[in-house]
């Protein structure tokens, strides 16, 4: 019994050994390191995203770059250029790594999932979080191809991450523009109210007329003490106060006071010239207001313009995709000791439950 399993498993291994060194096909492999950098994104330290450990912008545009080079859009995009289809299911692969048409069993069977799988297999993708760069790695049966390949999927991914960040951006510039358009009719509707109200009380700036009579008690006051100093100098020179000189410095200098007492009135008690002003400068402070929201959004929607009209991500190539001078897979030695190791494994485990067996048939 140990004999014949022994040759069953010596005759595993040989199948295994040669099918590894002789059949399978040699696969020669490409790779390339590339970063993906957005210039409009400033790079600013953010304390939250360092406690709680959250991906960097970097980090997540280079992952939805590794989902759209393993998307079906991209594997048609190939495969109209390389033939990715007929490489799959043609005879330059082994009969274990080929699809097959007709095939019965599912894991052989040429279909859109299968050949995405393939596709996959044969496509590398690791981020590298320090430097932030993203090394990629195809495949292929012929060395040349799959140098071509990768340096396709670069420059593909490259002018479709800017078709996104550009449909974005025109989305973003719909809004903009939407906004200030709202903006802009916020703001004239400021100018029309306090157009109106100017209109209405028939002045400019109601705080202009309270800084004009300010002025006017302030020369009224300069005058009054002009007029006293001159009566009170006449006086003491031994003029006569019922004269008709002095009489009149004094009727002038009751009428200063009248004047003075008045304006003072008037600036101090008088609740309607102050209703004014408040109501003035309300509306004049809606108006600014909105000017200044108007004269941001114009800024934003500048902005946004450029960012449609520019290139604004680069897909930076570290290093250029390589072309390999010798095969990468399959690593014949190890992979045909790693068979023997599970082979011998797997036979030392049988050969003791058959050696149980007997002892207890004994």
């Amino acid at each position: 019994m140990k004999w014949i399993l022994r040759t069953v498993f010596i005759v595993m291994f040989c199948v295994a050994a040669y099918y590894i060194a002789f059949v399978e096909t040699e696969r020669y492999e490409t790779n390339s390191i590339v970063l993906l950098k957005d210039l409009e994104n400033k790079q600013q330290v953010n304390l939250n995203d360092i406690l709680l450990k959250q991906n960097s912008s970097t980090m997540q545009d280079s992952k939805v770059l590794e989902l759209y080079i393993r998307s079906h859009e991209m594997y048609r995009y190939l495969d109209k250029l390389y033939q990715l289809t007929k490489h799959y299911t043609s005879d330059v692969l082994d009969p274990l790594q080929r699809l097959y048409p007709d095939a019965t069993l599912p894991y052989w069977k040429e279909n859109q999932q299968n050949l995405m799988k393939k596709y996959n297999e044969n496509l590398i993708a690791v981020y590298d979080d320090p430097s932030g760069t993203l090394k990629l790695t195809f495949i292929h049966t012929n060395p040349r191809t799959a140098q071509k390949i990768l340096e396709s999927i670069i420059a593909k991914s490259e002018e479709v991450i800017n078709a996104f960040a550009k449909e974005n951006a025109e989305i973003a510039l719909k809004f903009v523009e939407q906004q200030s358009q709202e903006k802009r009719a916020v703001f004239m509707k400021a100018i029309k109210a306090l157009i109106a109200y100017q209109v209405k009380h028939h002045t400019i700036d109601p705080s202009l007329e309270v800084e004009r009579k300010s002025t006017i008690l302030a020369t009224l006051e300069s005058e009054l003490i002009k007029t006293k100093v001159e009566y009170d100098s006449k006086r003491a020179a031994g003029w006569n106060p019922n004269g008709k000189e002095m009489i009149m410095l004094q009727k002038t200098e009751q009428n200063i006071q009248k004047a003075i007492a008045k304006l003072r009135e008037s600036l101090a008690g008088t609740k309607k010239l102050n209703t004014n002003v408040f109501e003035f400068q309300v509306l004049k402070s809606d108006m600014e207001f909105s000017k200044e929201v108007y004269r941001q959004t114009l800024i934003n929607q500048e902005e946004v313009k450029i960012e449609v009209a520019q290139q604004s991500k680069h897909l930076i190539v570290v290093s250029k995709p390589t072309l390999a001078d010798d095969y990468s897979y399959p690593n014949k030695l190890w992979d045909i000791f790693t068979v023997f190791l599970v082979l011998f494994l797997f036979y030392g485990i049988l050969v003791a439950i058959i050696g149980l067996i007997e002892s207890h048939r004994d």
